[in-house]
């Protein structure tokens, strides 16, 4: 199964999708809508989601350890096997609740799709990673230059690279980027074809396992010349609906985010009994759901960190050319439901 297909993976075939299905005019048929206020008993709602502990962490755990039923809500989850998949259903307007990625959140604003994301939920920036070949050396971060690394074409740990790049004075432009498939980095580290593969969960823990050596990730640094904690990319986690479910149902809202909070402190609190429920969920080991669960920060904060991360990966995605403008995040991002409920995670 697939944990982490990378920010950008399946971009290409969602972006058509989204397109698509904007441009047809479907944004509008509401499929999943819970009832209104003061309709009488909770209809059971779709939340959708993925198979993945960082997408979909808290939004297991809230369904069950039954803090859904907690808030009165009826919600039952469908996760999937990835974002593109979950686009599609937001676009036609089917999905009213969905969990992603921000990139998910600002391909389908780009498009046309109004969408409100209620809150982060984590950043998962640890996973993002590079891992060395085990016999490379390295005498410092510029020794990469002219060496070869295996990465998908526009993943988003191209910004923690280009981020390590800048702090270290690597010249980018002197690394070779091979074009693999995540799934064929591995062999090709393996083989010696790449000195590097630059990927995400659970590769980066796959690559380790067999050899390979942590260069760096989003958040730690063991180059030679640059060790220890950093700040090279953001990759928040969200809980989004429509514009047209919220209308409908902005109570839902208000009961999802408690519930959900409810979940974030669960799994801050009881970190290991909540990688075992998910990873049975998803069908996973549990101490591979754990290893990655810890590379995570699970929190609801709505700071100027997310909002900055959510403006450097849509400006990313426009240079990628994965989006044709760069939205304003006060067209999909809004606080405003989080503060009602929490105001103190609300801090901007």
């Amino acid at each position: 199964m697939r944990i982490k297909k990378g920010l950008l993976r399946s971009c290409a075939a969602m972006m058509v999708i989204v397109a698509g299905l904007a441009t047809a005019g479907c944004g509008g048929g509401q499929k999943a809508a819970a009832p209104a206020a003061g309709s009488g008993a909770a209809k059971e709602i779709i939340a959708y989601g993925e198979l993945d502990p960082q997408v979909s962490g808290q939004q297991i755990i809230a369904e069950e350890m039954g803090y859904f039923k907690e808030e009165g809500l009826n919600i039952k989850n469908k996760l999937m096997t990835g974002p593109d998949e979950n686009a599609a259903l937001v676009a036609s307007g089917e999905a009213g609740i969905c969990f992603g990625s921000i990139y998910n959140n600002i391909a389908v604003s780009a498009n046309g799709v109004k969408v409100k994301v209620l809150a982060p939920l984590a950043n998962a920036a640890g996973t993002q990673s590079v891992v060395g070949r085990k016999d490379l050396q390295l005498t410092s971060a510029k020794d990469l230059e002219g060496k070869k690394i295996g990465m998908t074409n526009g993943a988003g740990v191209l910004i923690a690279i280009r981020n390590m790049a800048a702090a270290t004075g690597t010249d980018i432009g002197k690394i070779q980027f091979v074009n693999l498939p995540v799934s064929d980095q591995l062999a090709a580290l393996e083989k010696g074809d790449i000195d590097a593969m630059a990927a995400w969960e659970p590769w980066v823990g796959k690559a380790v396992d067999m050899g390979g050596k942590l260069l760096f990730s989003g958040t730690t640094s063991n180059l030679p010349d640059k060790q220890g904690d950093v700040h090279w990319i953001d990759f928040y986690m969200t809980v989004q609906v429509t514009d047209d479910f919220y209308q409908k149902n902005p109570e839902v809202a208000e009961k999802l985010l408690k519930a959900l909070h409810k979940a974030t402190d669960y799994i801050n609190q009881h970190p290991k009994e909540a990688a075992a429920i998910i990873a049975k969920r998803i069908n996973i080991k549990e101490d591979e759901c754990f290893r990655i669960m810890q590379k995570n920060v699970y929190a609801m904060n709505y700071d100027q960190q997310f909002v900055d991360g959510a403006n450097k990966m849509a400006e990313f995605m426009l240079d990628m050319k994965n989006i044709k403008a760069v939205p304003e995040a006060k067209t999909y991002l809004d606080p405003s439901v989080l503060k009602k409920v929490f105001p103190d995670a609300v801090k901007i």
